[in-house]
């Protein structure tokens, strides 16, 4: 019988699990080009708004633009992403070896993202990756930073929050899992824009590489 074990690790996706950027990147340059914009924002600078999902990318590339305006171009780049999503997304290195460990220790993992049920399960789908405990950005009406996508997480794991790390490279994950009583890890290899400073995050524990954050969960779980 496999052993049970009463602690588990979630994972924000995009920038965090799974490098995403190049198909975001890919999504917003071509809205850009249909709408015959040209705002030379550079690939290392659009990486690090990857987070703030379509709506921080599009607010990014057409800065001053009106609500309605926003809304247009967003339907756009969500049509596009979708479409693309899958053409070079990767997960991070040495993340699929943690999953392997996960999994073959018998410990729960899942993903608490932001990211829309469609497009998250059809990329996960494409990598191969089986994540029996998804938690998305329209599966409740709250999202982080609110902790209750994490505490629903919790409750289908049947594991404490206590017992739980969670591991995001925003500031809303950070505080989304201190909010639900779990264990934070900042991913600082992630998508952190200039401004941003992980240290003030109060993370439990900050990861400068996915190698590292393998090595982080493989010794707080054993």
């Amino acid at each position: 019988m496999n052993k049970k074990h009463n602690k588990a690790v979630l994972f924000d996706l995009d920038g965090t699990l799974i490098d995403t950027a190049p198909d975001m990147i890919y999504a917003l340059k071509t809205v850009l080009d249909n709408n015959h914009t040209n705002n030379p924002i550079s690939d290392k600078t659009l990486r690090k708004y990857v987070s703030d999902g379509s709506i921080g990318l599009i607010n990014l590339a057409f800065p001053g633009e009106n609500d309605e305006e926003i809304q247009r171009l967003q339907s756009q780049f969500l049509d596009i992403y979708e479409k693309n999503l899958s053409n070079e997304s990767v997960i991070f290195p040495h993340l699929d070896d943690l999953l392997v460990f996960l999994e073959d220790n018998h410990f729960m993992w899942g993903i608490v993202t932001n990211k829309p049920t469609r497009m998250t399960l059809q990329l996960l789908n494409y990598l191969e990756l089986y994540c029996p405990f998804v938690v998305c950005g329209d599966t409740l009406r709250d999202r982080k930073p609110s902790p209750k996508p994490l505490l629903i997480a919790s409750k289908l794991m049947n594991i404490e929050p206590v017992n739980i790390m969670y591991v995001g490279d925003a500031k809303r994950d950070i505080e989304a899992g201190k909010l639900a009583n779990m264990k934070t890890v900042s991913a600082d290899y992630g998508y952190i824009k200039d401004e941003d400073d992980p240290k003030s995050w109060n993370a439990d524990i900050r990861a400068n590489s996915p190698l590292a954050l393998n090595k982080i969960i493989t010794k707080g779980l054993l």
